[in-house]
């Protein structure tokens, strides 16, 4: 049977989100950077080599 996983509403999204935030500002600031960045390359915001891409979404990810 396959597992239905509920969307969190936006309110929790942005919690979570603050929550990451304070979790980090309670870090050494490099570590934080480090966390950060890793988390911006699995995203899919930066490249393998932490620089921003110029285009995050493409028409393959969609299927265009």
């Amino acid at each position: 049977m396959t597992e239905v996983k509920r969307r969190p509403t936006h309110e929790e999204y942005i919690r979570g989100m603050q929550e990451y935030i304070d979790k980090l500002r309670t870090m050494d600031r490099e570590e934080a950077k480090k966390i950060s960045k890793e988390a911006l390359i699995k995203a899919g915001v930066l490249d393998e080599n932490g620089n921003a891409k110029e285009n995050i979404v493409t028409g393959d990810f969609f299927g265009w």
